[in-house]
C-alpha cells in the first residue's frame, strides 16, 4: 500500500541537514518523503516540478530559518502566474509555502533558532552568486541586507498568521517537534486510508454489477469513479460560490450605508471625501472575499472543520453574513473558554517539564558558574517567557549579575544584564495581581539600569538614570504607603524607601544642575527621617544606627560640596553622636564604620 507523501521544504544553504533530519523522522514515522536535493534547474522546470510534487503530497512540512534563499528570475506567464502576487518577489522556498496554502494543503512550521545546526553561518547566507568571468557585485553587503529583510517581513507574516507555533533551539528538539505531531500526522495517514477504501468500495461494486451485466457496463466503471471525485470539487464549488455571493451583499450593504452617510455631510468637500473614502474601502473589501470564500471550502476539504465551523459555513450559504455573524458570537464565550481551558493544561505540562531545567539554573549560579545559569535561565523564558516561578529568579540572577559586573567585571558586561533584570522584572509585574516582592524587585532592576547609566556616562544617559531611579522611588513608596505601620514588612518598605532616596540625592548632588542641590539635600533630609524612626523602634540595632550613620554622612559631604558649612558641621556632629551612644550602649559595628568613629572623635573629642 501506497503511505502518505509529505514536502518537506527549507533554503538548502541553510538548512540541507535540518531537512535531511525531517524528512529521516517522516520516513520512520510512516510517511514517504519529497525534499529539494535532486530538483531539475532552471526557473519553469523548477517551478513546474514543485508544483507537481507538492500536488502530489498531503502536506508541506517548512523549516523557517534565517536565509531567504535562491529566487526565481521575474515571470508575467499569465498561463502560470504567482499564487499571491502581494508576495512577490518571493524566493523557492517561500513559493512553496504559497502554493502549498493556495491548493488547501496541510501545512507545519518549525521555526530553527540559532542553537540547531546550520550548513553555513549566518554571516555567509544569501550573499551574491558571482558567475565565473563575470565581475563581483557591487554591494553584497547591501544585496544580503535586502534579502534578510525579506525573509524578515516573510517570518513575521507567518507569526501574524499564528503558522509559526513551534520552535527549535536544537537539532533534537527538531526531531521531537516531529514526534510530537504524530498524532496530527496519523489523522492525516488515517483520512487518506479511508478515502482508499470508499474508492475501493465504489469501485468494487461497480465491478461485480461488471460481472452481472457484462463487458457493456465497462464505461460506467469510469464514469462512476470520477463522480466520486467531481462531486466532492462540485460541492466545494458550491460553497464558494454561496458564501461569495452573500459576502458581495455585505460589502455592497456596507458601501450604501457609508454612501448615505456621506450624503447627509454638510458641505461637499466632506461628502466627496467620504464617498472616496467608501469606494476605496469598498474595493479593498472586494478584493479579499475570493480567498476567504475559497478559505472555507479549503478548510472542509483539509477535514479541519470542527462542529462550529461546519455550522457556521452552512448559516453563511444559506442566510447570510449577519446571521453567521450572530451565530458565532453567541459561540464565542464557550470557544474562547475552550481554548484558554486548553491552553492553559498544555501551558502547565510545558512548565512541568521545564521545572528541572529551570531548577538547574539556580544550581549552577549557587555553584558558580553565571554562564550555564543563564543558558538554562535563556532557554526556559524563550519557551515560558510569562511564567512567574522562573521570572522571579532569572530577573534577581541577571540584577545580581550586572551588580558583581558593575562593581568587579566590566561596564559592558553589566549594562545588558541590568536591562535584562528589568525586562524580566517588567513581564513578572505587567499582569496583575503583583505581589510587594514582585514590586521590589521591579524597582531594583530599575535602579540597577540607572546606576550602570550613570557610570557610562553618554550623551542622554543621565536623563535615562533619573527616570529609572524616580520610577524606582515611585514603586517603593507605593509600597510602604501599602505596608503596616511597623513590624518588619514596614522595616524592609521603609528601608527600601531611604535607600532609593539617598540613589537619587547622590546622582542630583553629582550632577549639580540648578537646582539638584536642594532636590538633593530634600531626599537627604526625607531619607535621615525614615532611618531615625527606624532606629527608634529598635535603637540597640547596628545595621539601623549604621544607616542612620550613613545619612548624617552624606548630609555633611552635601554641605561641603555646595560650601554649606554649617550643614556640614551639624551633621557630623550628629553622626558622632549616634555612634558614640550606640558604642556605649554595647552595639558593635564593623571596621569601616569604627574607622569613621575615631575619626570624628579625633576631631570633636568625647562628648560631654
Amino acid at each position: 500500500m501506497n503511505r502518505p507523501r509529505l514536502f518537506v521544504s527549507a533554503v538548502s544553504s541553510e538548512l540541507r541537514g535540518a531537512r535531511r533530519l525531517v524528512a529521516d523522522t517522516l520516513r520512520r514515522l510512516g510517511f514517504d518523503t519529497v525534499i529539494e536535493d535532486d530538483f531539475p534547474t532552471g526557473y519553469g522546470e523548477l517551478r513546474a516540478w514543485l508544483e507537481q510534487q507538492i500536488d502530489g503530497c498531503e502536506g508541506v512540512f517548512q523549516l523557517v530559518g534565517l536565509a531567504y534563499g535562491a529566487e526565481p528570475p521575474p515571470c508575467d506567464d499569465p498561463v502560470r502566474p504567482w499564487p499571491d502576487p502581494e508576495w512577490r518577489p518571493c524566493s523557492y522556498t517561500q513559493f512553496e509555502l504559497l502554493y502549498a496554502l493556495r491548493r488547501g494543503k496541510r501545512t507545519w512550521f518549525i521555526e530553527v533558532e540559532p542553537g540547531c545546526t546550520r550548513d553555513q553561518q549566518p554571516d555567509k547566507l544569501d550573499l551574491p552568486h558571482t558567475r565565473e568571468g563575470a565581475p563581483p557585485h557591487p554591494d553584497p553587503a547591501a544585496y544580503q541586507a535586502e534579502r534578510r529583510a525579506r525573509q524578515h517581513a516573510y517570518v513575521e507574516r507567518l507569526r501574524a498568521a499564528n503558522h509559526l507555533r513551534h520552535k527549535a533551539a536544537s537539532d533534537e528538539r527538531i526531531k521531537n517537534l516531529v514526534y510530537e505531531l504524530k498524532d496530527e500526522l496519523a489523522e492525516l495517514r488515517q483520512r487518506q486510508a479511508r478515502d482508499r477504501r470508499r474508492l475501493g468500495w465504489s469501485i468494487g461494486g461497480l465491478f461485480a454489477a461488471l460481472l452481472l451485466v457484462g463487458a457493456g457496463i465497462l464505461g460506467y466503471v469510469h464514469w462512476n469513479t470520477e463522480v466520486i471525485v467531481k462531486q466532492t470539487a462540485a460541492q466545494q464549488q458550491i460553497t464558494t460560490e454561496r458564501i461569495r455571493a452573500h459576502l458581495l451583499t455585505a460589502v455592497e450593504d456596507a458601501y450604501q450605508r457609508d454612501l448615505t452617510t456621506a450624503a447627509a455631510a454638510a458641505d461637499w468637500e466632506t461628502r466627496e471625501r467620504q464617498r472616496e473614502a467608501a469606494a476605496a474601502q469598498r474595493a479593498q473589501q472586494r478584493a479579499r472575499i475570493d480567498d476567504l470564500a475559497a478559505s472555507f471550502a479549503a478548510i472542509e476539504a483539509r477535514g479541519e472543520a470542527g462542529s462550529v465551523f461546519t455550522e457556521l459555513t452552512r448559516i453563511l450559504q444559506e442566510q447570510g453574513v449577519d446571521p453567521a455573524l450572530a451565530y458565532v458570537a453567541a459561540k464565542r464565550p464557550a470557544i474562547l473558554d475552550q481554548v484558554r481551558a486548553r491552553q492553559a493544561a498544555a501551558r502547565q505540562r510545558n512548565r512541568d517539564d521545564l521545572q528541572p531545567l529551570l531548577t538547574s539554573a539556580g544550581l549552577y549560579a549557587a555553584k558558580g558558574d553565571p554562564a550555564s545559569a543563564a543558558a538554562r535561565y535563556q532557554e526556559v523564558l524563550d519557551l515560558e517567557p510569562d511564567w512567574p516561578e522562573a521570572l522571579a529568579p532569572a530577573a534577581w540572577f541577571y540584577r545580581d549579575r550586572a551588580d558583581f559586573e558593575k562593581d568587579h567585571g566590566t561596564l559592558t558586561a553589566a549594562l545588558p544584564l541590568a536591562r535584562q533584570a528589568l525586562d524580566a522584572a517588567g513581564r513578572l509585574t505587567a499582569r496583575p495581581p503583583v505581589a510587594p516582592a514582585q514590586e521590589r524587585l521591579l524597582a531594583a532592576a530599575q535602579s540597577q539600569v540607572a546606576d550602570c547609566l550613570v557610570l557610562r556616562g553618554q550623551a542622554g544617559d543621565a536623563d535615562q538614570a533619573v527616570g529609572f531611579y524616580r520610577q524606582a522611588l515611585e514603586v517603593l513608596e507605593r509600597l510602604l504607603a501599602a505596608a503596616p505601620d511597623s513590624g518588619p514588612q514596614f522595616d524592609q518598605a521603609a528601608r527600601d524607601v531611604s535607600v532609593s532616596l539617598n540613589q537619587l540625592g547622590a546622582f542630583l548632588a553629582a550632577r549639580g544642575l540648578p537646582g539638584d542641590a536642594d532636590q538633593a539635600l530634600a531626599h537627604y533630609q526625607r531619607g535621615l527621617t525614615i532611618r531615625q524612626r527606624l532606629l527608634a523602634a529598635t535603637p540597640d540595632s547596628a545595621a539601623k544606627a549604621r544607616d542612620v550613620v550613613v545619612s548624617h554622612a552624606k548630609l555633611a559631604a552635601l554641605g561641603e560640596r555646595t560650601g554649606d558649612q554649617a550643614l556640614a558641621e551639624h551633621h557630623k556632629a550628629a553622626c558622632y553622636a549616634v555612634l558614640h551612644r550606640s558604642i556605649a550602649a554595647g552595639v558593635t559595628f564593623d571596621p569601616p564604620v569604627m574607622q569613621v568613629y575615631e575619626q570624628l572623635r579625633s576631631v570633636l573629642g568625647d562628648p560631654r
